[in-house]
């Protein structure tokens, strides 16, 4: 272990230490007030080159705003929605506070006291924005710019749970009705579960008439004003069944268009912008709900609980509905309608009481066929 050298500061004498990293370069730290202090710092540099666990100081004199910079230019594999959402939280929260920071000065309490206090926003945003200062914090602790990451362990808000939305049959009748163009799109979004994106991107060859199916093999998502194709959200093809009733608009709607052609498509040709808060179908819940008290809000991503909400009552299992949503898993599916099976339990809970009578009665039956043989004196 290098021995402290003693010099002579402007503020008085001082102890350095001069030692080699594990590159081999000769370093010298300076500044300790005694020889205490420099033998001590000696002991656990010695420590973390030898654990691996050392980090160049230099490198830690990296911005947030270079390495976020870089990062951001790292993120090719996500959807274009994810990037565009991303883009917004790193320039409207994360780089205004951490671009000039450097990443060894920052800490724990700096981090949450940011998370706690200085974002003015919903737990939805504070989770984004935290969630891309670690993972730049990350990138920082892969090239050994920091030991630890200091984002790491701070104390988060819940995320609330969305209350989900559920029409009857004659509701979602009476919405379709209300709008003024696009009913067939509402009754499809309210029925089959469809995400807006994957209705959107629908062409003709996407629907198989005879089988009542409809192959999701694509995603539009909108940007700003630009309509992007990709793949579904969960990156997996799937099919899902259509009513006979939709299926009919459906065929109506694909009259004299091309197998490539997209069912609905703005006048220019393109596919639909994502619905805005002035759009037709804004207008017509507001309708809705001025004709009938009973009538809930909803957006148009609601439709899908709408859309579950009526197939369990038709008495579809939860894989059925977890297929039919494009849920990642059953798990899933149960997490976000546990509330629409609660009729499961009850169920469960009277066939137990039919199972349990008839084991009773029939213990009873036996036991008054069976003779009491205590009388006889045998």
């Amino acid at each position: 272990m290098p021995t402290p050298q003693k010099y002579q500061a402007a503020a008085g004498t001082r102890w350095r230490i001069q030692y080699r990293d594990p590159t081999g370069t000769r370093r010298t730290k300076t500044g300790f007030k005694t020889k205490k202090q420099a033998d001590h710092w000696a002991a656990e540099n010695l420590l973390e080159r030898s654990t691996g666990t050392w980090v160049d100081p230099e490198k830690g004199k990296a911005t947030i705003g270079a390495l976020g910079a870089r990062w951001m230019r790292m993120q090719t594999h996500l959807k274009p929605s994810t990037i565009n959402l991303t883009e917004g939280q790193w320039n409207a929260h994360v780089k205004p506070r951490w671009g000039d920071t450097p990443v060894r000065e920052i800490t724990t309490p700096d981090v949450q006291a940011w998370v706690s206090v200085e974002i003015d926003s919903g737990p939805s945003t504070v989770l984004g924005a935290h969630a891309i200062l670690a993972k730049i914090l990350d990138l920082a602790v892969d090239e050994r710019r920091l030991a630890t990451n200091p984002a790491r362990g701070v104390k988060l808000p819940k995320k609330g749970k969305g209350v989900n939305v559920y029409l009857t049959a004659e509701q979602l009748r009476a919405l379709v009705d209300e709008c003024s163009v696009n009913g067939d799109l509402i009754f499809l979004l309210g029925t089959v579960g469809l995400r807006w994106g994957e209705a959107a991107a629908l062409r003709v060859k996407d629907v198989d008439f005879d089988r009542r199916r409809i192959s999701i093999t694509r995603n539009a998502v909108t940007v700003n004003q630009d309509v992007i194709m990709g793949t579904p959200k969960t990156g997996e093809l799937r099919s899902v069944s259509v009513p006979s009733e939709v299926l009919a608009k459906l065929k109506e709607r694909a009259n004299g268009k091309s197998p490539d052609e997209l069912l609905w498509h703005r006048a220019n040709g393109q596919p639909l912008l994502k619905l805005t808060g002035s759009s037709f179908f804004h207008g017509a819940v507001k309708r809705r709900m001025a004709a009938d008290p009973d009538f809930p809000r909803l957006s148009p991503h609601g439709l899908r609980h709408v859309a579950a909400g009526l197939m369990v009552s038709s008495g579809a299992n939860v894989k059925v509905v977890q297929r039919q949503m494009g849920h990642s898993s059953a798990v899933e599916t149960l997490n976000r309608y546990a509330d629409l099976f609660d009729g499961d339990l009850d169920a469960v809970a009277d066939r137990m009481d039919e199972i349990l009578g008839s084991a009773s009665n029939a213990r009873q039956m036996k036991k008054e066929a069976t003779p009491d043989n205590s009388e006889s004196g045998l």
